[in-house]
């Protein structure tokens, strides 16, 4: 049979998704666990969350440097014991921090666990941050730090955050000058305080046996319970009117544009039709600011939108790199584009087509044991419940045109938007 290549292939709208079911229970020290057991393959994922992110400490950079560098030597073992043991069992070991937590998670076959689970508490619980270590760390950090501050990308999404959040934490951005003030005594002092049982989750996914669970509870479940240290909720101040900000860089070949606006929580009633809203807008490749600004007129390579929740608010953002002299343009073609949906409803062919994209999205979201865990602790650790993802499917499904232009209407605020321009403009 020869293939017809000037036809597109047939598509079935995705009509519902088997979405996993989770166990939730208590350790032995209190710290409550998840569990999403599947696959064949006898292989687990383990990840602690901690109340420790950016948010969490007065003193910018504390909180990154106390996560990043867990693995930079315990009591009994230095970083270089550490990276060899994890190695040899074929273990992969990450750190990640963000605005409202910090995790540490390990990915390992199950028969190493007893093996690799103590070492893993003893990093949770004894890392000493060595000051030998962290001059190192803080060196390389710094140099990272000058050369994405080259970079118009880094400058116009830094001067985003601050102004749409203003003297919020989330609008906190670290100078040079700040790296200077990290010590030793400051990372163990935050580190006490934070990574216990009292401040922890745990997210655990892949093989999950009985005996699985026994070793994580007698490692995991035996660290120390401590003192529960909760972030406290810092009012966000709604933005005095639209800011504009231009930041000159005249060697550069193109310019970043970033326009935001704060928006909503995870939790609240409408972030699932919010999202789909975001993602007719500019969420995918055949987008409406990709089809304008790239497709017809050229002026970019990707410009997309994307609404970024966070535990305290959620910030709606539009981003692309442009060709130079074009960006007061762009910015015009975006209010454009976000007006349009604001007067006008989305057609039912546009409509089916960004359904059945979102639902391949949450499809693939579910494919697998460990892409369910990364899907399931974002929604954990930004505080949203497990029905999350049964509510977010009813949504896509559910939609309508009218709906959708009623979200453009209530959250499209021109006069709440922050757009920077930095390059050679």
């Amino acid at each position: 049979m020869e293939l017809n290549r000037k036809q597109a292939p047939a598509y079935h709208q995705i009509k519902s998704i088997n979405i996993p079911r989770a166990e939730s229970g208590l350790l032995d020290n209190k710290m409550p666990y998840t569990v999403l057991s599947g696959g064949s393959q006898e292989i687990v994922s383990i990840e602690l969350s901690f109340d420790a992110g950016i948010c969490s400490s007065n003193q910018l950079l504390v909180a990154t440097f106390a996560n990043m560098m867990l693995l930079n030597g315990t009591k009994k073992h230095s970083a270089q014991q550490i990276a060899d043991a994890f190695e040899y069992y074929g273990a992969d070991v990450r750190t990640d921090r963000s605005f409202d937590r910090a995790n540490i998670s390990i990915f390992c076959l199950n028969k190493h666990l007893d093996k690799l689970l103590p070492l893993f508490c003893e990093i949770v619980e004894e890392s000493v941050y060595a000051e030998s270590e962290l001059k190192t760390t803080i060196a390389n950090e710094k140099h990272k730090f000058i050369i994405n501050h080259s970079r118009t990308a880094t400058l116009a999404t830094d001067a985003m955050f601050r102004i749409v959040f203003d003297k919020h934490p989330y609008g906190r951005r670290a100078q040079l000058t700040d790296y200077d003030k990290i010590s030793s005594d400051i990372l163990r002092d935050f580190h006490a305080k934070h990574y216990c049982a009292a401040n922890g989750q745990l997210l655990i996914a892949g093989y999950v046996t009985d005996s699985v669970m026994k070793a994580v509870n007698s490692t995991i479940g035996q660290i120390k319970y401590g003192q529960k240290t909760v972030t406290a909720a810092t009012p966000i101040t709604p933005m005095a009117g639209p800011k504009s900000e231009i930041i000159k860089k005249s060697d550069a070949v193109q310019s970043s544009l970033r326009m935001g606006m704060q928006s909503i929580k995870l939790d609240h009633p409408d972030s699932h039709l919010l999202n789909m809203l975001v993602t007719v807008l500019g969420g995918y490749f055949g987008a409406r600011l990709m089809t304008n600004i790239r497709k017809e007129k050229g002026y970019t390579y990707g410009i997309y939108s994307v609404l970024q929740p966070f535990a305290q608010g959620g910030l709606l953002r539009i981003y692309g790199d442009i060709k130079s002299g074009y960006s007061s343009v762009v910015v015009d073609e975006v209010k454009k584009e976000m007006q349009k949906l604001k007067d006008e409803p989305i057609s039912a062919e546009e409509l089916g087509l960004v359904k059945n994209y979102m639902m391949g999205e949450l499809l693939q979201m579910f494919d697998g044991p460990f892409n369910c865990c990364d899907a399931v602790a974002k929604v954990i650790n930004l505080g949203a419940g497990l029905k999350f993802f049964e509510d977010e499917q009813a949504a896509i499904l559910n939609a309508k045109s009218s709906d959708l232009q009623a979200l453009a209407n209530k959250y499209f605020d021109f006069d709440q938007m922050a757009t920077i321009i930095a390059g050679n403009e």
